[in-house]
């Protein structure tokens, strides 16, 4: 029997993306803010085994987890970037007047004069009116309580065969999870340091009150309940002296409830819903031991995952949310299922561990986010197929006193069905430059934020039996950036301020350890060695900063189109982490 205990609370800031243009200059800027992310979690768990007889073995476990989070967002306000938001109209000074401000502008307030407006979104909020239009931040805030345990057991038999010993093992589990959501959008006006201040007034927040065409309800309410049983079987069979069979199945069945506490009852709109999934997956694989150096394997394997509850709560494309705290009305999404092809080599050398292998995975209604024409909005949707399919190459040894590591992996991860999709920020959308058109999926377009190649290297010196160093590098190609699902943006400098994609990058990491004595270790490691600026991750999305770093709304007087004026769109990185260390100190009881 063992049992564990992790506990862990975290204090993150800084979490969004950047702009290209503010990175360059700063690594260590930010968008907008606050940008917070607080985390509480606790896991415990608990396993077993017993051997009952020479043939038979018993195992299970059980585990509970909890996880806390809170955010605090500001955010540009996509909205206002097609809106008139600088001089306050005479009913909008008055309503500023009548709340006791002073040292509003009665006229000629221009985006030329003034690159951080307030007036018109603090008069808006005040009279509930077009908050939503004329103000340019928002104060998001988030809540989520997750609760999550689960059951699990099995049984293994051997028996004797003509070519060796078969293994049946039968099992099953239960896990069930609940989640409470909570999200409000607070409106607000951004200031010179990237800041948002929220307003007041009856219109201060995104409830869907305000007396606006285009008024929006951000607020969730939301508690879901997720429960899966599962049962399988498998058997590994001995066929001769070097062939080996391995057979099993699993089935699972999943029910997902969400209830919906400000729009109760279902219909449009409403987050209340019941969703079962089941099915059965079953695997098949060979493996034959050709010589003591060489072994061949291939398999089949099916698997399937039911959607989760914040994907059934964001799929309707008539009610699209804003990621990644917000959901809308549901109509079912199918779970997905994943069918597996593998085959390979393993083997060792002279004391080199090495292998080599190709696979193809393909899922069957994938479940993928979908950009909507309203920027930074979207929904969840069923695609028809997507692959993921490649090479993975590596070897394991030895040079004397240096232990040596190479890993690679080939990754081609692409969409097989056709699909049209948002293409805000995309500069080949189908209504035009700087608009929130369309863009086209054709099979073979690669899905974005996976890298194509991937490169491991690691050694390890221990130079005396209490004293040895440890260093490693992984090299990992661009990734196309979410936006760009099509491969065809092209930077223009006028409306588009980035390319596609990310560059490549590898990091290198150093490390050493020492063992004064058999229970004390100290460690020091040092990350990113040489600070090396990359970026792991990109998204296609409006901007609304000049190259100074004032906020403007309307960059561009024309054309129009249905009533649209066009705005400028940029690259958004995630940077990767700049160089870090630290030293640590165990002790063994």
């Amino acid at each position: 029997i063992a049992a564990s205990l992790a506990l862990a609370s975290t204090d993150l800031t800084g979490n969004g993306l950047q702009e290209q243009r503010f990175l360059q200059r700063d690594r260590a800027s930010v968008y907008t803010k606050p940008d917070n992310t607080k985390n509480q979690s606790a896991l415990l768990n608990l396993t077993g085994s017993r051997t009952v007889s020479d043939s038979l073995t018993i195992s299970g476990d059980a585990f509970w987890r909890t996880l806390k989070t809170k955010t605090l967002n500001g955010d540009l306000n996509d909205e206002s970037l097609t809106e008139s938001i600088y001089q306050p109209s005479a009913g909008e000074r008055a309503a500023l007047a009548a709340a006791g401000y002073t040292g509003f502008p009665t006229a000629g307030e221009t985006a030329a004069n003034t690159p951080f407006p307030s007036w018109r979104c603090i008069a808006n909020g005040l009279l509930n009116s077009e908050p939503g239009e004329k103000c340019n931040g928002l104060l998001n805030r988030s809540s989520i309580q997750q609760r999550e345990g689960g059951l699990s057991g099995q049984a293994a038999w051997t028996t004797p065969v003509p070519a060796g010993e078969s293994r049946l093992v039968l099992g099953g589990g239960y896990v069930v999870s609940d989640v409470k959501f909570n999200q409000s959008s607070q409106y607000g006006y951004l200031t010179p340091d990237r800041g948002v201040v929220g307003i007041s007034g009856p219109g201060a927040f995104a409830d869907g009150t305000q007396d606006s065409e285009n008024a929006d309800d951000a607020r969730v309410t939301l508690s879901g309940t997720t429960s899966t049983a599962s049962l399988y079987i498998s058997e590994h069979l001995p066929l001769t002296s070097t062939l080996t069979l391995t057979a099993s199945t699993r089935y699972d069945r999943t029910k997902v409830e969400t209830r919906d506490a400000l729009n109760p009852g279902g219909g449009p709109g409403s987050l209340d819903g019941d969703h079962t999934f089941s099915r059965l997956n079953p695997a098949l694989s060979l493996v034959w031991k050709a010589s003591d150096a060489v072994t061949a394997y291939a398999g089949y394997t099916e698997g399937s995952r039911a959607p989760s509850v914040i994907e059934l709560g964001c799929a309707d494309p008539e009610n699209p949310c804003r990621l990644p705290n917000a959901m809308a009305g549901d109509p079912p999404l199918n779970q997905v299922v994943t069918k597996t092809v593998e085959a390979g080599l393993r083997g060792n050398v002279v004391g080199w561990r090495w292998s080599a292998g190709l696979f193809r995975a393909d899922n069957h209604d994938d479940i993928l986010f979908v950009a909507d024409d309203l920027a930074s909005y979207g929904y969840f949707k069923n695609f028809g197929r997507t692959r993921r399919q490649g090479a993975e190459l590596s070897a394991d040894g030895a040079l004397g006193p240096i232990d040596l590591g190479f890993h690679y992996t080939y990754l081609d991860a692409t969409y097989e069905t056709a699909e049209e999709v948002g293409g805000a920020g995309n500069s080949s959308n189908d209504t035009g430059p700087g608009f929130e058109g369309d863009i086209e999926i054709s099979p073979g377009d690669r899905i974005p934020l996976i890298p194509q190649h991937v490169l491991k290297a690691n050694a390890g010196w221990a130079i005396t039996p209490k004293f040895s160093l440890n260093g490693d590098m992984i090299a990992i190609s661009g990734v196309t950036a979410r936006g760009n699902e099509n491969g065809e943006h092209k930077a223009d400098g006028v409306y588009y301020l980035g390319p596609g994609k990310t560059k490549g990058y590898a990091v290198f990491n150093l490390g050493a350890e020492y063992r004064p004595t058999e229970r004390v270790k100290i460690a020091l490691q040092v990350n990113n060695l040489f600070d090396k600026d990359y970026e792991t991750a990109a998204q296609l999305g409006a901007t609304g900063f000049t190259d100074s770093g004032a906020f403007i709304a309307r960059p561009f007087s024309g054309p129009i189109v249905d009533g649209e004026r066009p705005v400028r769109s940029a690259t958004f990185y995630a940077p990767g982490a700049p160089r870090s260390g630290w030293v640590s100190v165990r002790y063994s009881f």
